[in-house]
C-alpha cells in the first residue's frame, strides 16, 4: 500500500534531539530507507551530485525533505530542498531534487532511460523530461531535478481546465513515439496478459465476484489482442496520465519512467483517457467529467500518428481498467473500492 507521510526538517550536519520529526518506516528491502532515518548522511550522499566544483566556498546551509510516497518493499519518493551560500549576507539560494529510493535496480535503468531519451530531444526544449544528476549504486539513489510546476491532475481538480495542455500532452507523446530511442525493456502482449492473470489471483483472494468478472474480461481482452497483433515496439512510458505531467507555462516535463520499455504506442494513449476517466469517478463520481478532454486529446495524438488503430486503443483501455481494479483493491485499499471497482470492471466490459 502506498502511504504518505508528513514533512521532516533537517539541519545539513546538524542532529539536534530536541527536533520532533515524524518517524521514518525502515524498510531493508529499499537499502536507501536508512538514509533517511540520518538525514545527514542522505545530504552527505547527495552533495556530490549538486555541486560539479566548488562554487565559491558555497556550501549547503540547510536542507529539507518531503516523503512524498513510499510503497512497502519498492520504493520511496523523496522531495530534497537546500539551502546553499556562503554563510554571508542574503546570497543564499534555493536547490531542490527528487531522491527516488528502490529496492532493485530500477533506478539505474531509469537513469539509463533518462539520459538516453534526453539526448534524443527531450533537453532543452518545451517538452522535456526530468534532468538525472546521478545515481548512487551503493543505496540504489536516483537523483533527478525537480521539475518546475504543477501536474495536470491538480491543475484539473483546482481550475477543472488546463488550455492547451491536451494538445501538448498529445504532441509530447507523439515526440516520445517517434524518437527513435532503442533502448529499456522489449514488453511484449503477451506478458502484459500473464501479469494481468497474477493480479487477478491476487484479487480472488479479496473479491471472489470481483475476480470472476475480471477473468471474464481478461480472456477476451487476450482473443482480441491476438487479432490484432502485428504493431510495431517503439519507445513507450507505459504510465502515462494526469499525475505525470508537469505544466510550467508552455513547458511540459513528464515524469516517472520507471515502466519505459519498447511497446505498442497505443497504449500510452489508451492508458492516459483512462486514468483521465477515472479521476473523474474517484473525484467527482462521474467518470464521464473529463471525456471532452479526453476527446481533445485523442483528435491532437491521432492527426500526428503515423500507426492509429481505434480497435487497439480499446483493447488497451480495457486493459488499463483493470490494472486500475488491481491498484484500487488491492494496493490502495480504498474505502469505496467495491462501487469502483464495479464501475471499472463495467467499464472493461463495454470495451471488449
Amino acid at each position: 500500500m502506498e502511504k504518505a507521510l508528513t514533512r521532516n526538517i533537517m539541519q545539513a550536519g546538524c542532529r539536534d534531539p530536541e527536533r520532533k520529526v515524524a518517524p521514518v518506516p525502515c524498510d531493508p528491502a529499499v537499502p536507501g530507507s536508512a538514509l533517511l532515518r540520518e538525514p545527514g548522511r542522505l545530504v552527505e550522499v547527495l552533495i556530490p551530485l549538486l555541486f560539479d566544483s566548488p562554487e565559491n566556498g558555497a556550501r549547503v546551509l540547510a536542507s529539507r525533505m518531503d516523503i512524498h510516497r513510499y510503497v512497502p518493499g519498492k520504493r520511496y519518493i523523496v522531495e530534497v530542498e537546500f539551502r546553499i551560500g556562503r554563510g554571508k549576507g542574503n546570497d543564499a539560494r534555493s536547490r531542490r531534487v527528487v531522491a527516488k529510493l528502490y529496492a532493485g535496480d530500477h533506478g539505474a535503468e531509469a537513469f539509463e532511460t533518462l539520459q538516453g531519451l534526453r539526448s534524443h530531444g527531450f533537453a532543452g526544449t518545451p517538452w522535456t523530461l526530468p534532468e538525472p544528476l546521478g545515481y548512487v549504486p551503493e543505496w540504489k539513489v536516483l537523483v533527478l531535478n525537480w521539475a518546475k510546476g504543477q501536474t495536470l491532475r491538480r491543475l484539473l481538480l483546482t481550475q477543472t481546465e488546463a488550455p492547451g495542455a491536451f494538445e501538448s500532452g498529445a504532441r509530447w507523446l507523439l515526440k516520445l513515439h517517434a524518437c527513435g530511442f532503442s533502448g529499456g525493456r522489449r514488453y511484449t502482449f503477451s506478458r502484459h496478459l500473464h501479469t494481468l492473470a497474477r493480479w487477478n489471483r491476487s484479487l480472488a483472494q479479496v473479491d471472489p465476484g470481483s475476480a470472476g468478472v475480471f477473468g471474464d474480461v481478461l480472456a477476451r481482452v487476450e482473443r482480441r489482442g491476438l487479432a490484432l497483433a502485428g504493431w510495431t515496439p517503439v519507445p513507450t512510458h507505459r504510465d502515462f496520465s494526469p499525475d505525470h505531467i508537469v505544466i510550467d507555462g508552455d513547458q511540459i516535463t513528464v515524469l516517472d519512467l520507471d515502466e519505459f520499455c519498447q511497446y505498442d504506442p497505443l497504449f500510452d494513449v489508451a492508458h492516459f483517457v483512462t486514468h483521465l476517466r477515472f479521476l473523474g469517478l474517484v473525484s467527482y463520481g462521474n467518470l464521464s467529467r473529463f471525456d471532452h478532454l479526453a476527446a481533445r486529446f485523442l483528435r491532437s495524438y491521432q492527426e500526428g500518428a503515423l500507426d492509429y488503430c481505434a480497435e487497439r486503443v480499446r483493447l488497451h483501455q480495457a486493459v488499463a481498467y483493470l490494472k486500475l481494479v488491481h491498484i484500487v483493491a488491492i494496493v490502495q485499499r480504498l474505502e469505496a473500492r467495491q462501487t469502483v471497482v464495479a464501475s471499472l470492471l463495467r467499464e472493461a466490459q463495454l470495451l471488449v
